[in-house]
């Protein structure tokens, strides 16, 4: 991290990883419970439907969509795309990600009552280049932090 990053952008850092993380317990659920190493392949070739739940799991509600996949737990709601860098990634967020995941919980981020707040944290990241949108073969729009990104796709 550099100095110029506020203490307000420390909360949208702890934001970025509790959704990354939320994403990661949501792609680790399909992958041990239906033995698939990509989770997109295996709704195109059903081995799961589109919706449903995994109660079992702590899964209340899933869909995939497109490419991505939005997952409802009990306390939190989390939405998100693959990206392909050929392979599938899933830790990438946008700014409207981050604000549906904040505002289904109002309770753990009080702070960000107002959307222009967590857009104005949103874009410094950008600017300090804590956060990038890669250039790949297959154009993405979500963001990633610069620290998990290979040199080739940040020229």
């Amino acid at each position: 991290m550099t100095s110029k990053i506020s203490l307000d952008q420390l909360k949208i850092l702890d934001v970025i990883k509790d959704y990354q993380e939320t994403v990661s317990k949501a792609v680790n659920i399909f992958k041990c419970k239906y033995k698939v190493n990509d989770l997109l392949e295996g709704w195109y070739n059903r081995v799961y439907q589109q919706t449903g739940k995994l109660i079992e799991e702590g899964v209340y509600f899933y869909a995939f969509h497109g490419i991505g996949l939005e997952v409802q737990f009990k306390d939190k709601i989390v939405d998100f795309d693959f990206a392909f860098f050929p392979e599938p990634r899933h830790d990438g967020f946008d700014l409207w990600r981050l604000t549906i995941f904040i505002q289904n919980q109002r309770n753990k981020y009080p702070e960000y009552k107002d959307k222009e707040d967590i857009e104005r944290e949103f874009n410094q990241l950008i600017v300090n280049k804590v956060i990038v949108n890669p250039i790949l073969e297959y154009p993405t729009t979500l963001y990633f932090l610069k620290s998990t990104l290979e040199l080739e796709a940040l020229d």
